[in-house]
């Protein structure tokens, strides 16, 4: 069982209440301002206004941004930038081994008791070795529980014995 220390938990929760308090205050917004007078980009251009920013195309390459911050400002030498070399799915190139590099050049830049928060992506955490789950077949599921020396009754095993 993990247990956070006491200053641990009280700094959570503080980072917490403060980001729902900026948040109710209306430092994010999730809207966007839409005059719904102009009915069409020739009539926008005409008033000399723009048509609004338009979302992302989901073409072209991804660039990921990673860098470690503080009150303090950046710190130095932690800026990461990997340029996707997929078009499509970036995914598989930011994985766990790729994050875990960085992270590990990272770590003695930092000052001593710093405190890291990282979210749930997926490349954050990865197990080092796959355990069997309901789906696995048996023989996954056996060889699994052999390699921890697990003690386990093999019905085909006790069959031919038998």
């Amino acid at each position: 069982m993990l247990i956070d220390r006491d200053d641990i938990i009280l700094w959570r929760r503080r980072y917490l209440l403060t980001i729902k308090r900026l948040r109710d205050e209306g430092h994010t917004r999730s809207y966007v301002w839409v005059d719904d007078t102009i009915n069409s980009s020739k009539q926008a251009f005409l008033s000399e206004l723009s048509t609004g920013s338009k979302g992302p195309s989901g073409k072209g390459k991804r660039l990921i941004i990673a860098h470690i911050g503080s009150k303090a400002g950046f710190v130095e030498g932690c800026l990461w930038t990997l340029e996707s070399k997929k078009i499509e799915d970036y995914h598989e190139e930011m994985c766990a081994e790729t994050f875990e590099k960085w992270f590990q050049d990272v770590l003695p830049r930092l000052q001593e008791n710093a405190v890291i928060v990282l979210d749930n992506a997926p490349y954050h955490s990865r197990r080092k070795q796959k355990v069997p789950n309901a789906n696995s077949n048996k023989h996954k599921i056996s060889e699994w529980q052999k390699s921890k020396n697990i003690d386990f009754e093999d019905e085909q095993r006790t069959a031919n014995t038998q």
